[in-house]
């Protein structure tokens, strides 16, 4: 392929802009560029909703998830103490399920599948400037490993660099925050009454995570709340030991401890981020460099997926060359990615603010262990099946609102408790209603 004949440049080859390249039509001439093509060690990344699934097969790339020995999800075991449950994606809608796998492999395969389109250009280099000419984006500049300087060209720049994005604040009017950190572990060797579940423990102050990710082996993810990083030194890390041991189930400890001794504990900051693109022609943010929730649903993949059925849709059947028309075309994707994503979003956030409350956590326990429509509704929002932003917000407010004699039993509390899902819910809501472009 000549230097400078692209259709289109994707900067980063991690889950959103890999999987976007690989989607493209043959004919379409795409140029990759990523920081490091090395396969990555990760702890964010391990879970996929089922509807991330489905978006992955609708992209006719549901085979990358094979050969890694990714694991089924098959749901939810919720721990409070001695109280356990699960709700299962069959009961939301049958033949449907989640997967838990290892982040760098996952990348390995949609780069070994990159690396077979003959349209498809795969090159490491670290992106030092974003091209501009007549107010336009017109391609990039990189450095290759060698230190040599190399610019390339193409009629439309996607830039996907990642939650760490160098690049959005160039593009973008940048709205984010960090809502807290999750320390991850693996754990092996456990022996679980529901080994193909997602584990969410809200006995303490903080929720943990666990979930499998390949053969014998399982992520824990520890929430450590604030926007400030948790310490790392020899006391820092007994204290944590002891008090995640006190909110574990009895069959996780021995293989927590034995992996808070073995092991290096990973760090990561949990985002929230919307942001606002400046509409510049001739580039389109796309996944963590444009929007992030909190991980805790696993929501972020299928968000991902969700923006790039939307952006192919916009842009199929264009020729690079109409520069109206592909204009166009990106600000459809703006105008309309949100209605995929919003529902992920706002129960994202929404739900981690829920178990970081003491009282609207014990309330959401007990509205989810009561079954039927009460534990099936909620779970077809974070698994991406149901998009309905209303239905979300019905069930929300029902956590709180679930035992209505209580305004005259306990009128303090349950209008504290009506106070604080408003609280919760309201700027969440505002953040979603904020148009994708500016």
């Amino acid at each position: 392929m000549s230097t400078g004949e692209f259709d289109i440049i994707v900067i980063g080859a991690g889950v959103a802009g890999g999987v976007f390249a690989a989607s493209q039509p043959a004919g379409t001439r795409i140029l990759v560029v990523e920081r490091d093509l090395s396969e990555p060690d990760r702890i964010i990344g391990e879970l996929m909703q089922p509807r991330g699934i489905q978006a992955l097969n609708e992209l006719e790339l549901g085979h990358l998830l094979e050969g890694i020995d990714a694991q089924e999800v098959n749901g939810y075991n919720l721990i409070k103490g001695n109280e356990r449950f699960i709700i299962k994606y069959d009961e939301v809608q049958k033949g449907i399920k989640g997967v838990g796998l290892r982040n760098g492999k996952f990348l390995t395969n949609i780069r070994k599948e990159l690396e077979k389109r003959e349209n498809i250009t795969v090159v490491q280099g670290n992106v030092t400037q974003i091209l501009q000419e007549n107010n336009a984006i017109v391609g990039v500049s990189y450095t290759q490993e060698d230190g040599t300087n190399v610019s390339q060209y193409a009629k439309l720049t996607i830039v996907c660099d990642g939650p760490m994005s160098l690049l959005r604040d160039k593009l973008s009017k940048v709205n984010k925050k960090v809502t807290s950190y999750f320390m991850g572990l693996v754990l092996k060797d456990l022996e679980l009454e529901f080994p193909s579940y997602g584990h969410m423990i809200v006995t303490g102050d903080f929720p943990i995570l666990v979930y499998p990710i390949h053969t014998n082996a399982y992520r824990i993810l520890i929430d450590y709340p604030g926007g400030k990083a948790p310490k790392m030194g020899k006391e820092s890390i007994e204290r944590l030991k002891e008090s995640v041991v006190k909110v574990l189930p009895q069959e996780m400890i021995g293989s927590f401890l034995k992996a808070m001794d073995e092991d290096e504990l990973k760090v990561m900051p949990n985002h929230s981020m919307k942001n606002q693109a400046f509409r510049m022609k001739g580039a389109v943010l796309l996944g963590d460099s444009l929007n992030m929730r909190h991980p805790l649903t696993g929501g972020g993949m299928t968000a991902t997926f969700s923006d790039i059925l939307c952006l192919n849709g916009e842009l199929a059947g264009i020729d690079f060359r109409d520069e109206t028309k592909l204009e166009s075309a990106v600000n459809e994707y703006y105008k309309n990615r949100g209605k995929d994503v919003e529902t992920i979003n706002i129960l994202a956030n929404a739900l981690y603010e829920v178990f970081t409350d003491g009282e609207l956590k014990e309330a959401c326990f007990e509205y989810l262990q009561k079954g039927g429509e009460q534990a099936t509704g909620p779970l077809s929002i974070l698994s991406g099946i149901n998009r309905d932003k209303q239905f979300l917000l019905k069930h929300f407010f029902k956590v709180a609102m679930q035992h209505p004699v209580r305004f005259i039993t306990k009128p303090a509390k349950q209008i504290r408790l009506y106070k604080n899902a408003t609280r919760i819910i309201r700027p969440i809501l505002k953040d979603e209603g904020v148009s994708a472009m500016i």
